[in-house]
């Protein structure tokens, strides 16, 4: 397959994915009366039974998208996962040290426009972190965890590294992945400041996952990083008990 064609067919595909994913979020009335049917069959709570169901739609649709986005390229699935060298550890350090500093100042810069933006409790409020805020606490990591792994393996894996193989040069493959990872993210928002916060920390985040991706020939470096990241978003807007957010709140990396 040629480079534009894979190009348009990944684009149609994640677009389709995250379609297809965002049904059961879209509508309030649908949502509650999936979260009490799944509750029922499930003895969970409503709000922790649909964060469990968003998840395995998430996971189960990208998996399908993944799978027809593998079959045109020349990749091999266990190439995404080649072992970096053993030096990567040092690079690795630096990318998330420039990741957080790269997140804070688009942050700073967002305060500098809009002094009480409470970026806490807006990513609280996005709706698949809301879900999974109805999760016991310490399995809180896990969800964001396996979203990150799956993520990786799909943008930094398949799109970046099978664009490569397809014979695409490094500064395309890294922008086309980098650019699609962040428009994903937004397409699963509802408000112009959680867009922002997203959007720019998707496209820090994509573009070191991917310099690191294209650096070591494999994703794991890359997935250490979104791992660390993915799960603070999700808990950034957790609060100890309920309404204990008064006042619009700072983010503190």
């Amino acid at each position: 397959m040629s480079v534009p064609a894979f190009t348009a067919l990944t684009t149609a595909v994640v677009s389709a994915w995250l379609a297809l994913y965002r049904l059961p979020f879209n509508d309030p009335a649908r949502r509650r009366r999936t979260a009490l049917w799944l509750a029922g069959r499930t003895g969970l709570r409503p709000e922790a039974a649909f964060a469990v169901f968003g998840t395995v739609v998430y996971l189960v649709l990208g998996s399908l998208a993944l799978a027809v986005l593998l079959a045109p390229t020349p990749l091999a699935f266990h190439q995404v996962f080649d072992l970096p060298e053993p030096g990567t550890a040092l690079a690795l350090l630096l990318a998330v040290l420039g990741t957080s500093s790269a997140t804070i100042l688009c942050v700073s810069l967002l305060y500098r426009v809009v002094p009480r933006a409470d970026v806490p409790g807006e990513i609280a409020r996005i709706q698949w972190i809301a879900s999974i805020l109805a999760l016991p606490r310490h399995y809180r990591w896990i969800v964001p965890a396996a979203a990150a792994l799956f993520e990786e393996v799909l943008f930094r894996g398949v799109i970046l590294l099978g664009l490569g193989a397809l014979g695409s040069g490094p500064a395309f493959a890294l922008a086309f992945s980098t650019c699609l990872f962040a428009a994903g993210q937004i397409a699963l928002v509802s408000t112009r400041t959680q867009a922002y916060v997203l959007g720019t920390s998707s496209l820090v985040l994509g573009a070191v996952g991917g310099l690191l991706t294209a650096a070591t020939g494999g994703i794991l470096p890359a997935l250490v990083l979104h791992m660390s990241f993915a799960g603070f978003y999700t808990n950034l807007g957790a609060s100890p008990t309920p309404g204990a957010r008064t006042a619009p709140g700072r983010l503190s990396l």
